[in-house]
């Protein structure tokens, strides 16, 4: 616009110069100050038009000036006017935010806000700011064009969303009223539900508030400064032991420290060609708390082995500091742990643990076998050419879970198979072991119709990345290194078994002639006690049509058709089987059947939902004699 203004006026002083100079006879100089003074109106009367052309030229020359100065006077403030309302109005600043991804929103400019924003700054994170005090973000925020800041309420959905919450890596939460904290938290969660959210606490009994609010993270200040302060206070009670020994000797090693009242504050383990330790903080001041951990390592072996491969990586020396009620206290636990073999040295520096370790010829770097989890989805069929891939790399196929409806955690099986003799051993057992054989299936179909995982180690990253990429091009594999999380969602999405509601008679096995003909299984049946709220099951598995008629004829029995017909009238002719098919669209086939024989009353219900259908039905009149 100012550009416009300019050219404007320049061509107007140009046309008064040329104009001067042919048309009034005037020389170049005279000519730029005639067209100066008569466009800015002023004409000293030096001099003047004489012929009725020159006069005509001036007029124009007059009425133009006038004319285009107010219109580039004008555009100047329309310009300026613009500019200002621009910053005042934070137009600039919603455009870059507009512009903003993988951003961290963070929602408070206090003390803590700012010290939290320069760190952030440090690393070259982008931010965007939202403080509630609006002098703060237009006199202070705004001043600083790489701040970007948005006046309002975090707790607001549109002022979380204008500040790019749905395109953000991270939510930071630093205002100092929890309530705020938790309300904003909420916000964020129900906005973003896979956002990561860090938040502060200004009081320690709202932490477990706001972690059930949903943040990831709760930071209070009040819990970690007097973390601090206790730790400055224990400075002359406080005392770094360098101890030797291995997993079995740890009860002894803690026993000695806590029965002089000291506390065993961290655990330091002395890595070989690492400058800085590897620290982990422990905080253990009583014996049931040692007890605590000792019996977790003996329920879980992984755990176990993993400390134990520590241990042997530092060649079991590490550091522990230890904090007593005196001076005494800690010498008395130094000089018993001497007697007893475990200690190195007191306050000693890396250099000298380093020293310590080449003295009792213990320092030696032990390498790590590398490993993944592999979450995979194959019949018991494809077993031999799942193994033969895994093997030719030179892997070994350590374990396997299976993944079982109504159990939080996997049935886990060793397995250890690195030869593949071991492997022809096993399937030739199998094929002569139908009941074997069977229970194998019967497994595989109830984890998700096949979905299990197994922990495979091999030479190298190398190799594994090539039995990665073979069993993903066989159809195999669902992922890598899976959360407990992530492979529920998987056989949610790819699993083949389905809870199906029916209602018939007892006598009918229609449903089951239908689920067969279509290729699956059915595992059990299961009828429902209304007003006890109880569910009877009975195993099935019944795999194909010979299966089917077995259990047609079973049902004949006058035993068997009297107890049927009683639970099935007690559950007023309501009952679900467990079925499992070939893949998902065989599964869909199969419900799609039942539904148009009027049978189905649902596929995975709630079981809620299931007593809710069970106890609306009529109630039959029967006895039982």
């Amino acid at each position: 616009m100012m550009l416009y203004a300019l050219t404007a006026v320049s061509g107007l002083v140009v046309y008064g110069i040329i104009g001067s100079i042919y048309i009034m006879g005037l020389n170049p100089i005279n000519a730029l100050y005639f067209t100066v003074i008569t466009i800015a109106t002023v004409g000293y009367g030096d001099i003047s038009p004489v012929t009725p052309l020159q006069r005509l030229f001036v007029v124009t020359l007059v009425l133009g000036g006038v004319g285009i100065l107010a219109y580039a006077f004008t555009l100047t403030i329309t310009v300026v006017t613009m500019a200002v309302e621009e910053i005042t109005s934070g137009a600039k600043q919603r455009r870059m935010i507009a512009g903003t991804k993988d951003h961290f929103v963070l929602c408070g400019y206090g003390r803590v806000g700012n010290a939290v924003h320069k760190e952030l700054k440090k690393r070259n994170r982008n931010v965007i700011i939202i403080e509630k005090d609006k002098k703060i973000v237009e006199k202070e925020l705004w001043n600083d064009p790489e701040v970007l800041a948005i006046p309002g309420d975090a707790t607001d959905e549109t002022v979380m969303i204008d500040a790019g919450l749905k395109r953000a890596r991270g939510v930071i939460i630093t205002t100092g009223e929890d309530v705020d904290n938790l309300f904003i938290t909420l916000t964020a969660r129900e906005i973003h539900p896979e956002i990561w959210i860090v938040t502060r606490a200004s009081k320690k009994e709202n932490i477990r508030r706001l972690y059930r609010s949903g943040a990831d993270k709760v930071i209070s200040p009040e819990t970690s400064g007097a973390e601090d302060i206790y730790f400055a206070a224990m400075e002359p009670t406080i005392m770094k032991i360098t101890t030797m020994h291995g997993v079995r000797d740890i009860k002894r090693e803690s026993e000695i420290i806590l029965k002089h009242g000291c506390t065993l504050e961290n655990i330091e383990y002395h890595l070989p060609e690492f400058k800085e330790p590897l620290a982990r903080k422990i905080g253990i001041s009583e014996i049931s708390e040692l007890n605590r951990f000792l019996e977790s390592l003996e329920r879980e072996n992984t755990r176990k082995k993993s400390l134990e491969k520590i241990y042997e990586s530092v060649s079991g020396i590490h550091s522990h500091w230890i904090s007593g009620p005196t001076k005494e206290s800690l010498e008395a636990v130094a000089n018993e742990l001497k007697r007893e073999g475990l200690l190195l040295g007191v306050n000693l520096d890396e250099e000298e643990i380093k020293e310590a370790a080449r003295k009792h010829g213990r320092l030696v770097e032990v390498i790590f076998k590398p490993e993944m989890k592999i979450t995979e989805t194959h019949d018991v069929r494809d077993i031999r050419e799942e193994a033969e891939i895994i093997l030719k790399h030179k892997c070994t196929l350590e374990d396997i879970e299976y993944y079982l409806p109504g159990f939080h955690e996997p049935l886990k099986r060793k397995v250890g198979l690195s030869k593949i003799e071991e492997m022809n051993r096993f399937l030739k057992k199998l094929e002569m072991d139908s009941n074997r054989m069977e229970s194998l299936e019967r497994l595989y179909t109830l984890s998700g119709g096949g979905i299990h995982s197994h922990t495979i180690s091999g030479p190298d990253t190398t190799s594994l990345a090539e039995v990665e990429k073979e069993l993903k091009k066989k159809g195999f594999l669902l992922g890598v290194n899976l959360s407990q999380k992530e492979i529920i969602r998987k056989i949610k999405e790819y699993g083949r078994v389905n809870e199906i509601l029916l209602r018939h008679k007892p006598s009918e096995t229609d449903d089951k002639k239908i689920i067969i003909d279509l290729g699956g299984r059915i595992l059990d049946s299961k009828h429902y006690l209304p007003g006890l709220r109880q569910v009877v099951s009975r195993k099935l598995y019944i795999k194909d049509k010979e299966d089917l008629k077995r259990c047609e004829e079973e049902y004949k029995k006058p035993d068997a058709r009297r107890s049927l017909e009683t639970l099935s009238h007690i559950s007023r002719n309501v009952h679900s089987h467990t079925v499992s098919a070939r893949d998902v669209e065989a599964s869909k086939k199969i419900a799609k059947a039942l539904a148009k024989t009027g049978m189905l009353l649902g596929v995975d219900l709630p079981e809620e939902k299931i007593w809710e259908i069970v106890e609306s039905e009529e109630i039959e009149k029967f006895c039982i004699e």
